[in-house]
């Protein structure tokens, strides 16, 4: 059997689902030629791709005349199986009938089964991280670290796997109080929060977000990351993060879309803030964990501290973003400046997955 000729179309089949939708915008954006094919309606699909090519469904006596006449019509010579079953009918059916038709991929479930086997390999290599940062509390389990670390990658955002499980660790030492963040994206880092401030019953989350331009520009940073922010749609931010979080308990979490300063008058105030819910979340005033993660300029960044750090419990925990950071140095120059000015009230520190790690005395 000859290689097939890669200037030939890619049949989907069945063109029915999400993984059938993103490998064809894929394929759109890498210039292929690609052809839709089903043996039900996706009217989805024969819209966004001008039409669908109608087969039996491949247990028909027909499907085999059928098929080999689309292949030779539209000069077939790759195919994308997204459903198993297919799949596996189509291996075994190009060999049989000795066609020259490349199959991409992998099935379906082997790839399900290979993705968790590599879930599991990283949960496993992150397990120890999580052990060591708990400090001897009682730590997650690996099942715990590996759900965490699916969730999490599900949402866009920059943390990484070392700093989740740094998160992971120290919060199970972490005094009960109120968990804060400054500057959420779509939520991944909100969403560790969130599982931990239930997991370890600590209390309440309240998130901190403008989700807007002059807000979010870093302007001690190179111009060409500051354009960056024009790629956004603060909208679809803000809509995207709600939807994210809804599913992790959001009862028992609040976010005001305003900047750090501003959502701090709020916070002090004392009274129960609105949830995406629509109930009404209360807080202690007091501080069992803060992640800061907004403006990254150096002034932004030590205002955060001077405003919110003043609110922290002894035993908490300050986790400050991108402390080591390729496109400025506000929070590295804010971080050394809390560790030399007030080092009788820092407990122990770290740094894991570029942010910086306090433990406080008081």
């Amino acid at each position: 059997m000859t290689s097939p000729q890669y200037n030939c179309a890619t049949l989907v089949f069945p063109a029915v689902n999400q993984a059938a939708l993103e490998f064809l915008r894929a394929a759109r954006h890498r210039g292929e030629s690609v052809v839709c094919a089903a043996s039900v309606a996706n009217d989805e699909i024969g819209a966004e791709w001008g039409g669908l090519h109608r087969l039996p469904a491949i247990y028909d006596d027909d499907f085999a005349l059928r098929f080999l006449s689309l292949v030779g019509a539209q000069s077939i010579g790759r195919l994308f199986c997204p459903v198993a079953s297919v799949h596996d009918f189509m291996r075994r059916f190009i060999t049989q009938h000795r066609l020259d038709i490349e199959l991409i991929g992998q099935s379906p479930i082997r790839q399900q089964v290979e993705q968790h086997r590599q879930l599991m390999a990283r949960a496993r290599r992150l397990l120890p991280l999580v052990e060591l940062c708990a400090d001897g509390a009682p730590p997650l389990s690996l099942l715990e670290v590996a759900g965490v670390q699916r969730q999490a990658s599900l949402i866009y955002g920059e943390s990484n796997d070392d700093k989740l499980a740094a998160m992971m660790g120290v919060f199970a030492g972490t005094p009960a109080g109120d968990v804060v963040e400054i500057g959420s994206l779509m939520g991944r880092s909100a969403f560790v929060l969130l599982y931990l401030a239930w997991r370890y019953r600590i209390g309440p989350v309240l998130t901190i977000d403008p989700w807007r331009s002059d807000a979010a520009i870093q302007r001690e940073s190179p111009d060409e990351f500051q354009a960056l922010v024009d790629e956004w749609d603060f909208e679809v931010l803000s809509e995207g993060f709600m939807v994210n979080m809804i599913p992790f308990r959001a009862d028992d979490h609040a976010h005001i879309r305003l900047a750090s300063e501003n959502a701090f008058k709020i916070y002090v105030d004392g009274e129960a803030i609105l949830s995406p819910m629509g109930g009404r979340v209360a807080y202690s005033g007091k501080i069992a964990a803060i992640h800061i993660d907004g403006n990254h300029d150096y002034d932004c960044v030590k205002k955060d501290c001077e405003l919110w750090l003043g609110r922290m419990l002894p035993g908490s925990w300050l986790i400050l973003d991108d402390y080591i950071w390729s496109h400025g140095d506000g929070p590295y120059r804010a971080g050394n400046e809390l560790l030399h000015d007030q080092p009788d009230r820092i407990g122990c520190a770290f740094v894991c997955g570029k942010a910086l790690f306090v433990k406080l005395r008081y």
